[in-house]
């Protein structure tokens, strides 16, 4: 459900940079709504690179071998 309203969030947010973008009130808007879904992105890739560690470790461990 949260990866759900993640991808209507960036949705959205590009529909505000398409199409509403002339008023300073949508410019806001567009700026306060990128940030937080920068901090999530980046939460998610380091999030992502840590459950794929052990993976990858184990996989250049086999082929050290």
């Amino acid at each position: 459900m949260v990866n759900i309203i993640y991808k209507i969030a960036w949705a959205i947010w590009f529909i505000l940079i398409f199409f509403f973008r002339e008023s300073s009130i949508s410019k806001y808007i567009i700026v306060l709504l990128v940030i937080p879904l920068c901090i999530i992105a980046v939460r998610r890739a380091i999030n992502a690179r840590e459950d794929w560690r052990p993976i990858a470790e184990e996989y250049h461990k086999d082929l050290e071998e």
